[in-house]
């Protein structure tokens, strides 16, 4: 029998494996910088394999699969330096937001 705690260990893995992969793929995605660069600051989209919004195909197996959930939102403050002019996406999982991820991008680009 699998402990909690190994479980925890397991999904924290999971997340942090997978985040780089949807911090890309939403990144570059014309549908999903359309929809960052219109919404208000802090407003949380939720990235999932169900979702009503577009979850990248090549991950949504992965999503499915594991039951991961991210939120994604533009934001005002981020702790990490990303050049002048750029807006920046913030990505976290729902079940474990102290994994963050930033990504600076260029609103002039589609």
């Amino acid at each position: 029998m699998i402990s909690i705690t190994e479980l925890k260990k397991e999904r924290v893995r999971l997340y942090s494996e997978y985040i780089y992969d949807i911090v890309i793929e939403v990144s570059q995605s014309n549908y999903w910088r359309r929809l960052l660069f219109s919404s208000d600051y802090d407003q949380k989209f939720l990235i999932n394999s169900d979702s009503e919004f577009h979850s990248p195909k090549f991950i949504r197996p992965v999503l499915l699969e594991h039951n991961l959930r991210f939120y994604v939102s533009k934001v005002s403050e981020c702790p990490e330096e990303f050049d002048e002019g750029l807006v920046i996406f913030k990505f976290e999982p729902l079940e474990f937001p102290e994994i963050i991820h930033y990504s600076g991008n260029n609103p002039d680009v589609f």
